[in-house]
């Protein structure tokens, strides 16, 4: 059953989205970034110590917790930030309101993205472990090739659930006057489906 909200909580609830999706496609993009530093340079984050990126960019570990998380298990929000990006995209592309909730809550495009992440940071996995295909990337000390593996199938469970949090809701009150004013012309003059600006 759709509770109704009120617009304060409606423009939380889409405010809260857009933040948490930005900032995960930022993650996203330094990460990599820095992974192609590290192909090009595998030295290139000495530049960094002692400094609060080291444990941000791709480095390798330095014994610490934070060195040990950033070496082995910031891949946790790799498939997270995917999806946060085909959400942006989603989010912003043209339709109403309701057509892109009903869009994104359909189960098969949403397997696919995910699906499709997965295999490709697979690929990478596999490429550190057997090189492949010919490429630079090496393991970083402190990263287990094994349990990358793991860390991506539990990346796609946080990206899977991560999709149902994500709301498509306005940023503005104007948005949400302007959706009022357009129903009630729809209801005075029946026509084609609008297509509220977002």
């Amino acid at each position: 059953m759709l509770v109704a909200r009120s617009d304060a909580q409606r423009l939380r609830a889409g405010r809260l989205s857009l933040a948490v999706a930005l900032v995960l496609v930022a993650i996203g993009v330094l990460r990599f970034v820095t992974d192609t530093l590290h192909e090009m340079n595998p030295n290139y984050w000495q530049a960094f110590v002692g400094t609060p990126l080291r444990y941000v960019i791709r480095a390798p570990s330095d014994g610490s917790l934070s060195g040990r998380l950033n070496a082995q298990y910031f891949k946790l929000l790799a498939v997270p930030s995917g999806m946060a990006l085909i959400w942006l995209w989603a989010r912003f592309d043209s339709g109403t309101w309701e057509d892109k909730r009903e869009a994104w809550a359909d189960a098969t495009p949403r397997l696919i993205w995910i699906g499709s992440f997965l295999a490709g940071f697979t690929l990478i996995e596999l490429e550190k472990q057997f090189h492949m295909l010919g490429m630079s990337t090496l393991l970083v000390e402190g990263e287990r090739s094994g349990l990358n593996h793991v860390v991506h199938l539990i990346s796609a469970g946080l990206a899977w659930w991560l999709a149902d949090q994500l709301q498509f809701e306005p940023l503005r009150q104007a948005e949400i006057d302007l959706d009022r004013e357009l129903d009630a012309l729809e209801v005075v003059l029946p026509g084609p489906a609008r297509d509220s600006p977002t």
